[in-house]
């Protein structure tokens, strides 16, 4: 039985100086504090132990748990600032380390639990416990988490892999590409059927597109969401006239990857043609045509811009800084 969760600190908070000595963690805990108090605590700890961790925003509220070793758990934001080697990307996680950063407040962390080097698989059970425990945004909670975590592996519940696989949007162990892609959209709110894909699955039927025959009358939020999703995907930010392009490379983080196959380092992914013909005909962007599906971009105005951002709502487009400043 694991603890109720602690109700989350006041807003206000005195961060502690590099040299401080940390507070003491919650019940159960191992460490709380920040970057420079947890290398000190890192010292002590075996270099071949497990070990859950949560990310923290100023206020003391978790917005990211994860199984590591070593250094891992520092590592977020070097990835953050571009300053790691590593292609990883969940954006959502990401962008929330540079406002922290930028704002001049301490990225915390809290070690909630150490393991000995042959007991991964109950790091990894605990790691899902605490993912279920605080939720992710996408779920309601305040996570920045993919995936449900580690501790998901799809043979623990076959029935609901297979059906979320029939709704072309859920975890398919047979198509990772997909997967990764559908994990990706899935945290920006859910869809029922996924308007970007694996370009893989689709090259044979790349046409440029065309404004959809369909009786569209008003823009929805999928459709929102898949201009976010490939500006996101990439790092990008929403300007006018600044191209979004229809062909983009997406590079998933381990991490966050629940199945048992290796995480692809690399998807390229591709508006489908539906999605693309919808966007067009509902006025939400214009086509930059090249002759080439390949190279194929959207175009937003101001007003365009403006559309979408209350399809997703304020909070959305806060937290995923979606907006390029001016």
């Amino acid at each position: 039985m694991f603890p109720s969760p602690r109700t989350p600190r006041p807003a206000v908070r005195t961060i502690p100086s590099p040299d401080a000595t940390p507070a003491a963690p919650p019940q159960g805990a191992a460490f709380e504090g920040n970057g420079s108090a947890l290398r000190r605590f890192l010292a002590t700890v075996p270099d071949d132990s497990f070990y859950t961790y949560l990310l923290l925003d100023p206020s003391g509220l978790p917005f990211y748990v994860g199984k590591g070793k070593g250094g891992r758990v520092l590592q977020h934001r070097l990835e953050a600032l571009r300053e790691s080697p590593l292609r990883r990307s969940n954006p959502f996680k990401c962008r929330k380390i540079r406002r922290i950063v930028e704002s001049g407040a301490d990225l915390l962390y809290r070690i909630d639990r150490l393991f000995a080097a042959d007991e991964e698989r109950a790091c990894l059970l605990r790691e899902e416990a605490l993912i279920a425990r605080h939720g992710r945004r996408s779920d309601g909670g305040s996570l920045t988490n993919l995936a449900a975590g580690l501790g998901s592996p799809s043979a623990r519940d076959p029935f609901s892999t297979e059906r979320h696989a029939a709704t072309l949007s859920g975890i398919d162990p047979a198509r990772p590409e997909r997967t990764a892609l559908n994990l990706f959209l899935g945290s920006l709110g859910g869809v029922d059927s996924v308007p970007i894909k694996p370009l893989g699955e689709y090259r044979s039927r790349l046409t440029a597109a065309y404004p959809s025959p369909k009786n569209l009358r008003n823009p929805s939020r999928r459709n929102a969401l898949t201009i976010a999703a490939a500006v996101l995907a990439v790092n990008g930010q929403l300007a006018p006239d600044r191209p979004i392009a229809r062909v983009f490379d997406y590079h998933p983080d381990p991490e966050d990857w629940p199945l048992d196959q290796p995480c692809p380092p690399r998807v390229t992914a591709v508006i489908e043609n539906g999605a693309m013909s919808d966007i067009l005909k509902l006025n939400l962007a214009r086509l930059h045509p090249t002759g080439d599906p390949m190279t194929e971009a959207l175009l937003l105005d101001r007003r365009q811009i403006a559309q979408v951002a209350a399809l997703l709502g304020d909070q959305a487009v806060a937290d995923w800084q979606l907006l390029a400043p001016g």
